[in-house]
């Protein structure tokens, strides 16, 4: 009886075009997996930017004041007096006060930029500090020991109503057994951050640190200082907001803006393990002091494409203040 069968070359043929042709599928679906990877990557670090993004404006449209509260824009780098690290420089920092705990308890709620450049890490933090689990970090309203107690009052000049009591531990997240922490990163990839305040009228608000009238101060918006608002029509001399000088019948503004624009521009993880370096936020202004975002922002991106960096991503939106509308 013949029996066929295949010779052993055959079979070494057999298996050595198998393993070309294995090869060749292998290096022709390696781009498309590496494609696919990093789409995955820049969606999350785009839903977490569109997350944070609803976050804040979730937590910046209750915002209150009073006489005994503060609303601040600040330049970031200031948190550093305070304890924080690697603030990005040039960048903006919000602290405020609004109802959004537990059946509407207060809560002191911020923002900032992170900036690492050395580990890459480009982060927009998170501040929450709650009168029960941050009892030493939380903003002084009352003290019925002793009713002239300084820390009490809010400053026109400064945001030391927040941060008189804050330290490095506040801002050490990083901590495992750190308790007392009041910081969270809201998102990654974060590279850019601008706050443009509006009054009333619609107009951007001027920050406080470019008038000529008012305190020396380094503040971008802040609730306690002097101030007025144009409610229905512009003042005689067409501005919709007025920095007051400092004398004994001034009173503080207590109020918060009617309404914040908020801009990210953010980037993936793929984009920051290419090593490329970073420019700094530069910002840009209208001749009555207020911050020229849209310009600041274009010129940021076009800083980017310079350094090669062409797949940053902007997100914007523009949140309406409950307490700054009356």
């Amino acid at each position: 009886m013949d029996r066929s069968g295949f010779t052993l070359v055959e079979m070494m043929v057999a298996f050595t075009i198998t393993a070309v042709i294995m090869v060749m599928l292998l290096s022709a679906m390696e781009p498309v997996s590496n494609a696919w990877i990093e789409g995955e990557r820049r969606i999350e670090t785009h839903q977490r930017a569109r997350g944070a993004l609803e976050l804040m404006a979730r937590e910046l449209t209750p915002a209150v004041v009073d006489t005994r509260m503060q609303f601040v824009m600040l330049p970031g780098e200031l948190l550093e007096d305070s304890g924080a690290n690697y603030v990005a420089e040039n960048s903006p920092a919000i602290i405020w006060m609004a109802p959004v705990g537990p059946n509407g308890e207060l809560r002191c709620v911020g923002y900032y930029l992170y900036r690492d450049d050395y580990r890459k890490f480009f982060r927009l933090k998170r501040i929450y500090v709650s009168p029960l689990e941050n009892e030493d970090y939380y903003p002084k309203l009352v003290d019925r020991r002793d009713a002239r107690n300084l820390m009490m009052r809010t400053d026109p000049t400064s945001a030391s109503w927040f941060t008189e009591t804050w330290d490095s531990t506040a801002f050490d997240e990083e901590d495992p057994y750190n308790d007392d922490a009041i910081v969270s990163t809201a998102a990654d990839g974060v590279i850019g951050l601008w706050f443009q305040p509006f009054d009333l009228l619609g107009n951007p608000i001027p920050w406080v640190s470019k008038s000529d009238v008012h305190l020396s101060t380094e503040l971008i918006y802040n609730s306690a200082s002097y101030f007025q608002v144009a409610t229905t029509e512009p003042f005689d001399n067409g501005e919709s907001f007025a920095y007051l000088a400092d004398t004994q019948m001034v009173m503080k503004g207590n109020r918060v803006p009617a309404e914040i624009e908020i801009t990210l521009v953010t980037i993936d993880k793929v984009t920051l393990e290419r090593d490329l370096e970073m420019p700094q936020i530069e910002n840009e202004f209208h001749s009555n002091g207020s911050l020229d975002a849209e310009e600041s922002v274009q010129l940021f991106l076009e800083e980017l494409k310079s350094r090669g960096i062409h797949r940053a991503e902007v997100f914007t939106t523009r949140v309406k203040l409950v307490n700054g509308s009356g």
